[in-house]
C-alpha cells in the first residue's frame, strides 16, 4: 500500500513540476543564445559584406522562440557605416544562417526621405522632427537591385507606391489656425505624387520634449514612453481625402483631434 502511494505521489509531483521544467529548459535555451549574440553578429556582418561589399555595424540584437517551435532566430539592427541613418533589419537562424536583409528596401526609403526633407523642412523647420518611408509592393521590390534607385521603380511603376510622412511638432504654443495652415501647405505639396496610397501623420508634443527624442532609437520607442504626454494629434490618408475631400486649411480639422 505504501508503495502504490509512493508512486502516485511521484505522478502527482511530476505532473506539477514538469510545466516549471518545460519553462526552465526554455528560458535556458534563450540564456544560451543570448549568450552567443557575438557569433550572429559575425554572421551578418559577413554575409553584408560580401553582398554589398562595404562595411557595417550592429545596433542591436534580439533571440526570439516561439513556445513550442524547434528552432529561434536572431534579429539584428544594422546600419552601413557610410551611412549611419541609413537602418535595417537582418534575420538569421539560431544555427547563424542569414534568411533574410532589408538593406535594399530600407536604401530606397532613405532615398525617398532625402527627397522629402526640402519640401518638409520650410513648413516645420523650426520645431518638428520628421520620419520618412517610400516602400512598394514585395513583387516588384524583387525585380529591382539594390543599384536601382527609389525613382526609378516609382516613375516605372506610377501609383504603386505607399509612402508616409510622419512629423513630431515639438512647441508649448499650439495655434490652431497656424498649424492647420502648415499641414495644408504640406499636403498640397504632396498629394499630385503617383502613390498608390500615402499617409500623413502631425502629432504634437510640449517643447522640452525635443532633446528627449535623441535618446531613443526609433520613434516607436519614443512614442511608447510619451504618448500620454501628446497634446494633439492630425493624421489622414489620400483614400481618406477622396472621402472629404482637403481644399482650405480649414478641411484639415476633420482629420485632427486633442488628446
Amino acid at each position: 500500500m505504501k508503495k502504490v502511494l509512493l508512486i502516485i505521489g511521484i505522478g502527482v509531483g511530476l505532473v506539477v513540476i514538469s510545466p516549471f521544467l518545460l519553462l526552465g529548459v526554455y528560458a535556458l535555451d534563450f540564456v544560451y543564445y543570448d549568450a552567443n549574440d557575438n557569433k550572429a553578429e559575425k554572421a551578418a556582418l559577413k554575409y553584408l559584406e560580401g553582398k554589398y561589399g562595404e562595411r557595417f555595424e550592429i545596433d542591436d540584437v534580439e533571440y526570439n522562440k516561439i513556445l513550442g517551435d524547434d528552432e529561434g532566430a536572431y534579429t539584428l539592427s544594422v546600419h552601413p557605416v557610410a551611412s549611419p541613418d541609413t537602418n535595417f533589419g537582418v534575420d538569421t537562424t539560431e544555427k547563424y544562417q542569414v534568411t533574410r536583409d532589408g538593406y535594399k528596401e530600407s536604401n530606397w526609403s532613405n532615398q525617398f526621405r532625402k527627397e522629402m526633407v526640402p519640401i518638409i523642412d520650410p513648413i516645420f523647420k523650426s520645431t518638428g522632427e520628421y520620419y520618412v518611408y517610400g516602400s512598394f509592393f514585395s513583387e516588384i521590390e524583387e525585380r529591382y537591385q539594390f543599384e536601382d534607385s527609389y525613382q526609378t521603380i516609382y516613375n516605372e511603376n506610377p501609383n504603386q507606391s505607399y509612402e508616409r510622412i510622419h512629423i513630431l511638432n515639438f512647441d508649448d504654443t499650439f495655434d490652431k489656425e497656424k498649424e492647420f495652415q502648415r499641414i495644408y501647405q504640406l499636403w498640397e505639396n504632396v498629394k499630385d505624387r503617383q502613390y498608390q496610397n500615402n499617409s500623413i501623420e502631425i502629432d504634437y508634443y510640449p517643447k522640452g520634449l525635443k532633446k528627449k527624442i535623441k535618446t531613443y532609437p526609433d520613434l516607436n520607442e519614443f512614442e511608447n514612453e510619451h504618448r500620454q504626454e501628446m497634446t494633439y494629434t492630425c493624421r489622414f490618408s489620400k483614400q481618406e481625402t477622396q472621402e472629404k475631400p482637403i481644399t482650405t486649411p480649414g478641411d484639415i480639422e476633420t482629420f485632427c483631434r486633442p488628446m
